[in-house]
């Protein structure tokens, strides 16, 4: 990923979901698949890493990203919403939240 070859780490990280499904792992999955523009494609990781996760509040704001590439504003302000709530301070959260409310 530091590399920028997303593509490349789209594919180990499928892979290594395929064999251990860990959170981090769908989180940079999802995250990838964001950074190619894949958005739709990023929510069925995104949300498995939300599942997975204690306190997943990143993997919470990437999923409404996702949601909201695909104009799924409403959900995606409820994501934003739950990350709002595991971590107050997070300000892209919170600037993401007011953008999409602001579409309304």
């Amino acid at each position: 990923m530091e590399h920028g070859e997303f593509e490349k780490a789209v594919k180990f990280f499928e892979e290594s979901s395929k064999l251990d499904p860990r959170f981090k792992t769908l989180e940079l999955q999802g995250e990838c698949l964001m950074k190619l523009g894949k958005g739709k494609q990023a929510i069925i990781p995104l949300a498995a890493a939300v599942g997975l996760g204690t306190r997943p509040f990143r993997a919470l704001f990437l999923l409404a990203q996702a949601l909201h590439t695909i104009g799924a504003n409403d959900s995606a302000i409820g994501k934003l919403d739950m990350a709002l709530e595991l971590q107050p301070d997070y300000k892209a959260a919170q600037d993401l939240r007011a953008t999409i409310a602001g579409l309304k």
